[in-house]
């Protein structure tokens, strides 16, 4: 897919795709050196907390509050800058490092999702599959139509499969809501609020873009794919206008698309200009399962394999062979792409891993009474469950970590910096999780950050965006001095995500410049 995830991002009418280029992800050096262009003014860690605060009381940050927290990524650690280290705030994409980080701990680098076709009997001689086809889904975040897709129905292909009687059916183990209950409304039709389901295909997105046409015609809409999108209805109220005009930009007229809430409808309108650059995005799918369905029974058709009429009465047999299975990528890789690009239905699928984990563990324990308590974790609640569990069993305060979702897209998250910086302090030695984290200047959500401010590989973190709130939290490697472990967060801010982003990159900026002073 061309899209890429942005920060969790509250936008009531357009949330377009910033194309982001990607290059090679790799583990920052532990000798990373700043560039010619780097602040020469060293730091001493005594100065620190000092140096942070001047730019913390800064009249435009005043209002906000600001929490930092600054550390030495060692056995025991130096603390080196500590300002509201140990209050709440909402961490956005932040609240990643959790998932992540405990996900490669609890399930392991290796784990993989799996998709299957299953059936309750084998087919006969001549082809036929009776009593129904059975689509088991487990969350693949990373399974898509080009390739995952084409494979199963394949599978069932070589399996001799020509036709199938009683229809399709699905099956999951995976339970829970599909949407968080605390995400906001203005979220839910945007593609980084897709659905989070156990049958989730091509990232249950859409994606399409937008371009100027003649001036005073309507602008150009078009899907990426139009055959996954054949029967959604766009309502292109927009126009085109002149480049002179400036009338694109009036806030009456700014260029919009809006999903109606539950509907497979695109509202267009405003201006674009004549001059434009073509606009990407994407919109979420409001039933990810019957989505799913509609795309197996068409590459099944493609493949030639004839599926009778559907049935209104489900198969009497439960399914207990395995036909076809596609795998995902391991969960490094899946972590990396969770981070990188901070994707919102990766880390919520792989939340809901976790509750599955946590609710399987309880199970081969002696329940007793926390039978029905293991039925209601198993999801989200379970997920978050499974995170507190293994705070708990490190040494950090779970109480410090109060999540509401995997992504960090509710406003209900709260954390404090220092347990941010305790949690990858744990991870520093992993390399699966350092690989996965944005690096300045070079990749994923930072790649067009800290230009000419710091060299490459010295900054390797995880952003975090809201309206009125940001996060940075990760690791600098300064040229003279050890690693540091760092969390910035701003909240209750009204300044633009702009304005935000400079005042916690000075913050960051000042860590190159540690420098033993002895």
């Amino acid at each position: 897919m061309r899209r890429n995830y942005q920060d969790s991002f509250n936008s009531l009418f357009v949330a377009i795709a910033l194309t982001i280029p990607l290059t090679t992800t790799l583990p920052a050096p532990a000798n990373a050196q700043l560039n010619s262009q780097s602040a020469p003014d060293r730091i001493c860690p005594a100065q620190l907390q000092q140096e942070v605060e001047k730019i913390v009381q800064t009249p435009r940050l005043k209002p906000s509050r600001v929490g930092v927290f600054v550390q030495t990524s060692e056995a025991k650690p130096q603390i080196l800058a500590d300002l509201d280290g140990d209050r709440y705030f909402i961490p956005a994409s932040n609240a990643k490092l959790f998932t992540t980080a405990i996900a490669l701990k609890v399930l392991g680098a290796d784990y993989h999702f799996a998709t299957k076709l299953m059936s309750s009997n084998l087919p006969n001689p001549q082809g036929t599959l009776d009593n129904g086809l059975w689509l088991v889904g487990s969350g693949d975040p990373s399974f898509n139509s080009e390739t995952g897709l084409k494979s199963l129905v394949t599978q069932l292909k070589d399996k001799g499969v020509k036709q199938i009687n009683g229809g399709i059916w699905t099956k999951t183990s995976r339970k829970g809501d599909e949407l968080v209950g605390s995400w906001e409304w203005k979220d839910l039709q945007e593609y980084y609020a897709a659905k989070v389901s156990p049958f989730t295909i091509n990232e249950n997105a859409l994606n399409w873009s937008i371009r100027p046409n003649k001036i005073g015609q309507p602008a150009i809409f078009e899907w990426e794919n139009p055959a996954l999108a054949k029967d959604w209805l766009v309502e292109n109220k927009s126009y085109t206008a002149s480049d002179d005009s400036t009338l694109y930009i009036l806030p009456d007229n700014v260029l919009s698309v809006v999903r109606p809430y539950g509907q497979k409808t695109l509202i267009i309108s405003g201006a674009v200009s004549d001059k434009a650059e073509p606009e990407e995005g994407s919109v979420a799918i409001p039933d990810p399962e019957a989505n799913f369905l509609r795309l197996l029974r068409k590459e099944l058709n493609t493949q030639g394999i004839k599926v009778n009429p559907f049935t209104h009465s489900s198969p009497k047999l439960l399914p207990t062979q395995d036909l076809a299975i596609a795998y995902s990528p391991k969960l490094s890789e899946l972590v990396t792409t969770t981070n990188k690009d901070s994707n919102n239905l990766y880390a919520e699928l792989l939340l809901r891993a976790l509750g599955e984990k946590f609710y399987a563990n309880l199970l081969q324990k002696n329940l007793g009474d926390r039978f029905h308590e293991a039925v209601d974790l198993n999801g989200v609640s379970g997920g978050i469950a499974a995170i507190r569990e293994y705070l708990a069993s490190v040494h950090i305060d779970p109480s410090a970590v109060m999540l509401a979702d995997g992504s960090g897209l509710s406003r209900h998250n709260l954390t404090t910096p220092r347990a941010i910086a305790q949690i990858l302090q744990l991870v520093a030695s992993d390399r699966d999780f350092r690989k996965s984290l944005p690096i300045a200047n070079v990749d994923g959500t930072l790649a067009n950050r800290f230009k000419n401010t710091v060299g490459k590989g010295v900054i390797q973190a995880k952003t975090g965006t809201f309206t009125g709130a940001i996060a940075l939290s990760g690791y600098v490697h300064p040229q003279n001095y050890r690693e540091v472990i760092f969390s910035i967060m701003i909240n209750n801010s009204t300044l633009s995500t702009k304005e935000l982003q400079q005042s916690t990159d000075a913050i960051a900026q000042l860590l190159p410049r540690l420098e033993n002073c002895q």
